[in-house]
């Protein structure tokens, strides 16, 4: 049996790369925490609810606009999906047990993406600014 050897002592900041030799103190170049969960200060942009809610009119725009590119894709496919098989079974014999089911999941799905992408801009939005007090 071999003896581990060399093990290594020290790790790499992931921010600006510099050797850290306390792997649990913050880097002492850059100040980013040790647990590698650093996030930009950069503040998030702000985006109007309103203008989310009138894009997502149209499957995963909304979502687009906000920047959640994969829940805009969620969406789009589900959405357009939804409605194009469920239309494809209306005009057969299953029709009314398959089609139509799946034309309103598509369209409640299509509704509730428009309330989501508003619920998130405003979430994105950030705390309304709070009473000023006058003295």
């Amino acid at each position: 049996m071999g003896i581990t050897r060399g093990m290594a002592s020290e790790v790499l900041c992931g921010r600006c790369g510099a050797v850290l030799t306390n792997p649990t103190a913050p880097c002492p170049r850059c100040g980013a925490p040790a647990s590698g969960a650093w996030t930009s200060s950069r503040p998030q942009a702000r985006k109007d609810p309103r203008v989310a809610a009138m894009l997502a009119v149209i499957p995963g725009m909304g979502h687009f606009y906000l920047g959640h590119n994969m829940k805009g894709i969620a969406y789009l496919v589900g959405i357009v999906g939804l409605q194009f098989f469920g239309l494809d079974l209306d005009l057969s014999v299953i029709g009314l047990a398959v089609g139509v089911p799946l034309e309103l999941g598509g369209g409640t799905l299509w509704v509730f993406s428009i309330v989501d992408a508003d619920r998130h801009a405003k979430q994105m939005e950030g705390p309304a600014p709070g009473p000023t007090a006058r003295s």
